[in-house]
């Protein structure tokens, strides 16, 4: 199976804008800010680096599940969800570690899950369509 560059950019741009509404106001963003420790009120907008990194993030991450699912010799949406579902798992089981040995508030973990479990399906969809 050939990866397409456009379904990557396509799935990357859409991880970026769960990202952008899953910590706006309307959704995560006040408790994600007060779980930091951050004032709500007073919060600043991403920087241009962040919002490049970020960028970039979700590309190398568009691309790699493109790669592994295009590996896996198999196509389709529902094949690329599920693919993206054990994506999640393996990331956020690892990620636990943050919580069980730093202190991370189970909350603050539980918002990140969250928004990397929406990106997956999200990117998921994307490629396997």
């Amino acid at each position: 199976m050939v990866v397409s560059f456009y379904a990557v950019l396509g799935a990357a741009a859409a991880a970026f804008v769960v990202g952008g509404l899953w910590y706006s106001p309307a959704l995560f963003g006040k408790a994600y800010l007060t779980l930091r420790g951050l004032d709500p009120t007073a919060a600043d907008a991403m920087s241009m680096t962040e919002v490049a990194g970020e960028l970039a993030r979700c590309v190398l991450l568009a691309w790699v599940m493109a790669q592994l699912l295009a590996r896996g010799g198999e196509s389709g949406v529902l094949t690329a969800l599920t693919f993206g579902g054990w994506m999640w798992v393996a990331i956020y089981t690892a990620l636990a570690g943050s919580v069980l040995h730093e202190g991370v508030p189970w909350r603050l973990y539980a918002i990140h899950a969250g928004d990397g479990l929406a990106k997956m399906l999200v990117m998921a969809t994307i490629l396997g369509w």
